[in-house]
């Protein structure tokens, strides 16, 4: 699934899912988009998800399962 896969099951906002990730929201929208972010900040967008799966008793996922991302390190 792709960060924006996720986004939008959990009804999420694009602010909202930048929130939860301790990340600005223009960060957030260049991942979505496919332009390389740091794998520190993929990392932070991850935890925010598994941050969600655990309160819906889902398995955790790896920053590396996620589609569509691209790493600029």
């Amino acid at each position: 699934m792709t960060i924006e896969d996720y986004r939008i099951r959990f009804g999420w906002s694009r602010k909202h899912m930048a929130a939860e990730a301790g990340i600005d929201v223009n960060t957030l929208r260049n991942a979505i988009a496919g332009k390389p972010i740091y794998r520190a900040k993929a990392g932070l967008i991850t935890e925010a998800i598994n941050r969600e799966l655990a309160r819906r008793s889902e398995s955790p996922i790896s920053y590396t399962d996620l589609d569509g991302i691209r790493f600029a390190d």
